[in-house]
């Protein structure tokens, strides 16, 4: 049996952001009948229809962005490489500029071909005194809370291979 966790885009967010790009809609119809805020009625027009296809790309996009075994994570979007359980020394939930991330930190020597210096060249400088390597996956439109998820890929670091299969398996229940 392929004991693995799929996360994909969330539909329930998605669906959410359809909502709020259609209530823009009409807020831009509305200020249109004001003959003084037409250029703000077209504007609330025109970032609606820019969200409407953001959340209609988001409702229907099916890859999978984050895929947890009983060996390692693999993040599709920019590592696509798995990183072993047993080489990440800490995981965390972060927030940063209003958006949410997992921050793992692995030794500086790990995989360096597929783990890259990230944007955030602050941070880079700081763990590289350490000896350690950051790697950031942004979690916002994901169907999984930021620190549930940390908190279970800590739980995987802990774990014998026994238990991260029987902690994949029971995933869904908990997170």
């Amino acid at each position: 049996m392929d004991n693995k966790v799929v996360i994909y885009k969330s539909k329930s967010k998605a669906f959410a952001f359809i909502i709020g790009s259609l209530l823009l809609v009409l807020a831009g119809w509305l200020f249109l009948q004001v003959p003084d805020k037409q250029v703000i009625g077209w504007s609330f027009i025109i970032l609606s229809v820019l969200c409407l296809i953001f959340g209609i790309g988001t409702y229907f996009d099916r890859k999978p962005y984050i895929i947890l075994t009983e060996k390692g994570i693999i993040e599709m979007s920019s590592i696509r490489e798995e990183i072993e359980w047993d080489a990440i020394l800490r995981v965390d939930d972060f927030y940063y500029r209003g958006l949410y991330f997992i921050r793992m930190l692995v030794e500086r020597d790990y995989k360096p071909a597929s783990v890259r210096p990230t944007w955030f060249h602050r941070f880079d400088r700081l763990y590289e005194k350490d000896g350690i390597k950051a790697i950031f996956m942004r979690i916002g439109y994901y169907e999984v809370n930021s620190i549930k998820l940390a908190g279970f890929m800590q739980k995987m670091i802990k774990a014998d291979e026994e238990r991260r299969i029987e902690l994949l398996n029971n995933f869904r229940l908990y997170y």
